[in-house]
């Protein structure tokens, strides 16, 4: 059985089900924008990936995080389906589970992830996933705060920093991701696909048409104004195009 206190939900229970996916590092507080604006309609159901949040102490593996869905979705889920959502490391685990399990996903949504995780573009990232396994967390823990705080006015950080960072479990999410190729993951979902990407973030849209081609019944929604962390950045327009999406899906 999953755990309880890995993932929060909202809205009312025979509803249908969207689930949502964090990134790296952070944890499915993140999604708390969206938890607010589509509970009046759908079920909403935000969780933990392995190696982040209350699953910290379980090591995050693509396998362990699909199966965690999928036992989720059984758990919360009317008809044990669900739309899955993910961002960023949390797109390429919803692209891996609409693969893995196509008969419970009506659709999937993939946020700031088309861009394949495999040659000269992800060197930054490999730099990046050895600090997260070699410096003090605290002072990355400390990075991170710093970064977000910057950035964000104090109500948009507060879902990224408030519940901390969990660096060694996203340098596992990198390492499981790099070097393979997702293209060829989401061709084998046969639902209805949105690559939601925001309008500044250039680099995870490097291969935006390539995943499109992909997707057997895929469309493309860019989100203005907005960087890789489209549903802090926009969290309006962002949540409306989540909400267009699922209206459209055959629950």
């Amino acid at each position: 059985m999953p755990d309880t206190n890995a993932y929060d939900v909202a809205g009312p229970p025979d509803a249908p089900a969207i689930v949502f996916v964090h990134g790296m590092r952070v944890t499915r507080k993140m999604w708390k924008p969206q938890m607010e604006r589509l509970a009046d309609s759908y079920r909403l159901i935000a969780l933990d990936l392995p190696g982040h949040g209350a699953l910290s102490h379980i090591p995050f593996r693509l396998d362990t995080a699909v199966d965690t869905i999928a036992k989720v979705i059984d758990r919360e889920a009317r008809n044990a389906r669900a739309l899955v959502a993910g961002i960023s490391l949390g797109g390429y685990v919803a692209m891996e589970f609409g693969a893995r399990y196509r008969e419970k996903a009506v659709g999937l949504v993939i946020v700031s992830a088309t861009v394949e995780p495999r040659g000269w573009h992800t060197l930054p990232y490999h730099f990046f996933a050895a600090a997260m396994d070699e410096l003090p967390e605290r002072t990355l823990n400390w990075i991170s705060r710093t970064f977000f705080q910057l950035v964000y006015p104090p109500d948009k950080a507060a879902p990224l920093v408030a519940p901390g960072f969990f660096m060694r479990g996203g340098s596992q999410g990198l390492r499981e991701v790099f070097g393979k190729q997702f293209a060829p993951r989401l061709a084998l979902y046969p639902g209805p696909v949105l690559l939601l990407n925001g309008a500044l973030d250039l680099g995870f849209r490097m291969h935006e048409r390539k995943f499109l081609a992909a997707a057997q019944h895929g469309c493309v929604e860019i989100i203005p104004r907005a960087f890789h962390i489209a549903n802090i950045d926009q969290p309006e327009a962002f949540s409306n195009a989540v909400r267009r999406f699922a209206e459209s899906l055959p629950w």
